[in-house]
């Protein structure tokens, strides 16, 4: 396309990055110097001092964003004069704000105001027009790769809209990504602002030299070899001879920090102007051997608990794409039921091979031993699975199955289950043996804090005698989750079943309950309960169900930001119920509860707060009838 005409009169260039940046060098020296002028003695009585820092006239930008940062601050802070070279100083800063939004027209005039010892300092702003955006493009040929639509809704600055600077600035990195993207890996940009004033316009000028269109060429991996550098050209975005794009290679780089074998990652394409760009993959591995020791207090429904914990992992053993892990959680916790001390322990070893048969796939074996109390019972016994779990046709849609199986002995009974202990299956030892089938669809945009997608698995377990199991069942566990931005505001929804077909094992039992499942009830609280006297006080032991329902909806939405850190809220409303036949829940017969959270969005997912209060069902025939209030604190969105 052809250079766009000159304007009637050009004006001095908007500020480039490098002004800025050369402005906020001499305001950063300013606020050193004038924070250590006077710095060694305090204010005495008669000393002149900044108590205030004003702006006048400022109708289109609020004070907070023309005063932030201001070397003035500083001297009102340490009650120091107005000095005139930090008066003047901001005053140009605070143009310059003007100035990166396209008030090409501003004034700013500063007075210093006098009473007593207190200064306050003014700035007197006259805003004028702000200047509209016009951008001008040229170097872009005819390529369906790279249309020239694509490139203007890069910028995010609309013809005739108001101009921002730091909006233009940030876009640049990707107005020069989108031509490397579409094959030229060679392009160039010279964009620049020029200040139109006489018609209030400021035209942003994108000239692109794209050179010749390119291909991928060879790759070299540097830094492993063997199996291990199979895997790492298993996981390569691009083939030799694909079209050149940075999304390629961006992508590449995740997922070969993804395989969590890696201290650096380096993909990096050659300097050359050839059309063919060979590409070079630099790794350094991570440390092999980590060892993790930790311990803590917590509480759970059941207990109070006092936890350590011993880890040890060794990766590349005893064979490139395998990792050993052994991990030991030993606890002692004192039964809220007043029956004492139990202690606990889990103790699991895991040997995974990652590309197992075919890239992206992994293989499992796991041992452990466990000795857990809960409300009802104390469980003991070993436990032993194979797994295999591989994408099918995209990293979204992931297909496991397995083997699993466990034996398992009771003791410490509470009071109130011993007269069930034969019906649950508790006076014997557990022997069960199944295979595991999971299926898993994940659309969502983030896996921690999604706003938008879908989200659906399916999991089941038949358990038989040819699996080494004493029970014949089958388990179904479908659920599905739905995410809907609509402006600032998050619409969650979830449904989640589960069923038996056959025998139901007590360990098996369905709870719900808790902070990610029905937020009305304690955390394994709805479910079929034995409620009586146990040491003359009135207790309620849960023990499990074989059908369970779970549904929710939650409207997500920000408040406000602390410290760069994200506060925000929700309010959700619960249904749900657990029962021993899925036919006896049904729509109108659900627990629901409805409540508010808090969200403080930490760099670790959100530290999240709950308060649910139960709508229905507390008559003295439904669970747990005086309680109406749940209080829950959690890491992670409920779903």
């Amino acid at each position: 396309m052809q250079s766009p005409p000159r304007v009637q009169r050009r004006a001095p260039r908007a500020p480039s990055g490098g002004v800025v940046r050369g402005a906020v060098a001499i305001v950063t020296a300013a606020v050193v110097l004038g924070g250590c002028h006077n710095s060694g003695r305090a204010r005495r009585p008669g000393d002149e001092y900044v108590k205030k820092i004003d702006v006048e006239g400022n109708a289109q930008v609020k004070d907070k964003h023309l005063t932030s940062g201001l070397a003035l601050k500083r001297a009102k802070q340490r009650k120091r004069p107005a000095d005139q070279y930090l008066v003047q100083l901001d005053r140009e800063r605070i143009r310059g704000e003007y100035l990166r939004r396209g008030f090409f027209g501003i004034d700013v005039r500063s007075r210093v105001d006098r009473a007593g010892d207190a200064a306050t300092v003014v700035y007197t702003v006259e805003e004028g027009k702000r200047a509209q955006t016009k951008v001008v493009i040229t170097g872009i040929p005819e390529d369906p790769d790279l249309p020239l639509a694509k490139v203007r809704a890069t910028l995010p600055l609309e013809d005739g809209k108001p101009f921002d600077y730091t909006v233009y600035e940030l876009a640049k990195p990707m107005l020069i990504g989108v031509a490397q993207d579409a094959g030229y890996a060679h392009a160039r940009l010279e964009s620049t602002v020029y200040a139109d004033r006489a018609n209030h316009l400021a035209i942003v000028q994108l000239d692109y030299n794209l050179g010749p269109k390119c291909t991928f060429g060879l790759v070299e991996i540097i830094g492993v070899e063997g199996d291990l550098a199979d895997a790492v050209r298993a996981r390569l975005q691009f083939a030799q001879g694909d079209r050149y794009s940075t999304k390629a290679i961006a992508a590449t780089q995740r997922q070969l920090y993804g395989m969590a074998r890696f201290s650096t990652v380096q993909v990096q394409p050659a300097e050359t102007e050839s059309a063919v760009v060979g590409v070079k993959v630099a790794l350094s591995e991570a440390a092999r051997r980590e060892v993790r020791l930790g311990g803590g207090f917590g509480i759970d429904p059941t207990a109070y608990e006092t936890r350590g914990r011993v880890g040890y992992t060794i990766a590349g053993w005893p064979f490139p794409l395998h990792t050993v892990t052994f991990d030991l959680r030993p606890a002692y916790a004192y039964m809220r039921d007043g029956s004492g001390w139990q202690p606990r322990i889990r103790a699991l070893g895991r040997l995974e091979r990652m590309d197992f048969l075919w890239p992206y796939a992994k293989g499992e074996v796991e041992a452990g031993y466990s000795y857990v109390a809960i409300e009802a019972y104390t469980s003991y016994g070993p436990r032993a699975r194979l797994g295999f779990q591989t994408p099918v046709g995209t990293q979204r849609v992931q297909l496991g199955v397995g083997w699993a199986l466990e034996q398992l002995d009771f003791r410490a009974l509470s009071p109130l289950i011993e007269p069930l202990a034969p019906e649950l299956g508790l006076d014997h030892t557990q022997r069960v043996g199944a295979y595991t089938q999971t299926l898993t669809v994940d659309l969502r945009d983030h896996p921690v804090e999604p706003t938008l997608g879908a989200y659906a698995s399916v999991r089941s377990a038949v358990a038989t005698k040819y699996a080494g199991s004493a029970y014949e069942f089958v388990q179904l566990v479908p659920e599905v989750r739905g995410y809907v931005p609509i402006s600032a505001v998050t619409l969650a929804a979830r449904l989640r079943l589960g069923t038996f077909l056959g025998d139901v094992p007590p360990t098996e039992r369905f709870f719900s309950g808790g902070a990610s499942n029905h937020r009305g009830f304690g955390e394994r609280k709805l479910a079929p309960t034995v409620t009586g006297l146990i040491n003359d006080q009135e207790r309620s032991v849960p023990y499990g169900g074989a059908a369970l329902a779970e549904t929710g909806v939650e409207a997500r939405f920000p408040i406000t930001t602390w410290r760069e850190i994200g506060i925000g809220g929700a309010v959700f409303l619960d249904g749900g119920d657990v029962a021993e036949e899925l036919s006896a829940i049904t729509p109108g017969t659900l627990y629901w509860a409805a409540g508010v959270g808090l969200r403080l969005h930490t760099i670790v997912g959100p530290v999240r707060a709950d308060f649910g209060y139960r709508l229905n069902r507390l008559g003295p025939d439904d669970l747990a009838p005086d309680s109406r209030f749940a209080f829950h604190l959690s890491l992670g969105e409920a779903f």
